[in-house]
C-alpha cells in the first residue's frame, strides 16, 4: 500500500492543513495535483484535478487529505502511471519542491 487518501471538502482544506500543523503533526504544504509533466505546481491552475496534503499517522502509515477541483472521468483524464511504494521519497521531495515555489 502506497497510501490511503480521504476525501475533503474543497473550501476545507487549507483549514485541516493548518489544524493538523497546530497540533503538532509533520504535514506537507497543500501539493496541487495537475497534468503538467511535473504532476505538481505550486499554484491552482485550469489543469489542475486535485488538491491534497500529506501526513503520517502515528503508525506511520502515509495519510492524504485529498479536495478534488474538478469532476473526472474524461477521455484523457488519466495521463500518468499509478505510484508505487517506491515513489514515496519522489512524491515527497516534489511536495517540497512545490511548497518553495
Amino acid at each position: 500500500m502506497n497510501h490511503v487518501a480521504f476525501d475533503v471538502p474543497l473550501e476545507s482544506i487549507e483549514e485541516y492543513r493548518a489544524k493538523l500543523a497546530a497540533k503538532g503533526i509533520e504535514v506537507t504544504e497543500v501539493v496541487n495535483h495537475d497534468d503538467t509533466p511535473r504532476q505538481v505546481n505550486p499554484t491552482v491552475s485550469a489543469s489542475t484535478f486535485v488538491r491534497s496534503i500529506y501526513f503520517f499517522d502515528p503508525d506511520g502509515i502515509l495519510l492524504e487529505f485529498a479536495s478534488w477541483t474538478r469532476e473526472l472521468g474524461n477521455e484523457g483524464d488519466v495521463r500518468h502511471r499509478p505510484a508505487t511504494a517506491a515513489d514515496k521519497e519522489r512524491y515527497l521531495a516534489m511536495a517540497g519542491e512545490a511548497r518553495k515555489g
